[in-house]
């Protein structure tokens, strides 16, 4: 009985692998989704975040850098198409294929970099419904396989996170300004959070100092404390404001102003001579007889101290 049973059912194994080839999308929904990553292209700072100026603009690009484990075949047509999605959603992995917010792109290899990617596009995609909201939203990034370039037998095959980051820091105070020779150390203080204005990890703050009708000087970007406003010119009143910064680049609202004032006035670096000859002194140094009379009691008493720690 076991015999032929087993002899039967090889023809089945052998049409059922048959199947499978004929049907890669069931073989393709086996394999594991890799990772992707964006990067605005115009801006320095970490990939994965974009501010409230690069998700309004539309000539703002980014670079998708993905990793898969899908090796496609460039002679077959295969494709990737990129999507985005809300993180409550997520990315699709099966029923139709989403909307891409760019156009399918061939695919050449499991790694693969895709340049020009509208950034506004991937917000909208996303259902972002605003740059200037007073919060953070992120959405997913989502690269679908096509083989051969149909949308039939498609697959996700890569998946990553993407921040829009449309918080503002909040406006900051200025508590002190310290003159120096030809700089102001200016003290700042960040800002309370209001409902428009709640970014607040990894603010830093940039500092003007201006002459009344010449070009300010700035200081910074650096984090909350004191920050230097340097190549000042002594004697000059400034009026010093400090303005906010987000990690994304989003500008929060200036300062107050403080000064023109004499707290606002870079001085000359006065020495101790400097300063005895300002205060009134009338020496002039050198090897006179005023100045070694001056001296006698110092070195008597410089010997005196010597002599009797040689003693034994």
């Amino acid at each position: 009985m076991g015999g032929p049973g087993l002899a039967e059912s090889r023809p089945m194994l052998r049409r059922a692998k048959l199947l499978l080839l004929l049907l890669p999308g069931i073989g393709l929904a086996q394999t594991s989704a890799g990772t992707v990553t964006a990067q605005v292209t115009s801006s320095t700072r970490a990939a994965g975040q974009a501010n409230r100026a690069e998700c309004a603009s539309t000539t703002s690009l980014a670079t998708w850098n993905l990793v898969t484990t899908i090796t496609p075949v460039v002679a077959n047509g295969d494709k990737w198409r990129l999507g985005t999605a809300t993180t409550t959603s997520g990315c699709t992995t099966s029923g139709g294929l989403p909307a891409g917010v760019f156009q399918d792109v061939t695919a050449t290899g499991a790694t693969q970099s895709i340049t020009s990617v509208p950034v506004n596009a991937m917000a909208t995609t996303a259902g972002v419904s605003s740059c200037t909201q007073a919060i953070d939203v992120d959405i997913n990034l989502c690269v679908y396989y096509l083989p051969g370039g149909l949308t039939t037998n498609w697959q996700l095959a890569a998946l990553g996170t993407f921040t829009y980051q449309m918080a503002i820091p909040p406006k900051p105070s200025i508590t002190g300004v310290s003159p120096g020779d030809s700089q102001l150390g200016v003290n700042v203080v960040p800002g309370t959070i209001t409902a428009t204005e709640t970014a607040t990890k990894s603010v830093t703050y940039t500092v003007s100092c201006a002459p009344g009708g010449g070009t300010a000087s700035t200081g910074g970007p650096g984090n909350a404390g004191t920050i230097v406003c340097a190549g000042l010119t002594n004697g000059t009143a400034y009026t010093v404001t400090a303005t906010p910064l987000s990690a994304a680049g989003n500008v929060g609202p200036v300062s107050d102003a403080v000064g023109p004032s004499s707290a606002t006035t870079p001085l000359p670096f006065l020495s101790f001579w400097d300063k005895y000859k300002s205060d009134g002194g009338v020496e002039t140094g050198g090897c006179s007889t005023g100045g070694a009379g001056a001296l006698a009691p110092v070195l008597a008493l410089l010997g005196l101290i010597v002599a009797r720690r040689r003693r034994p």
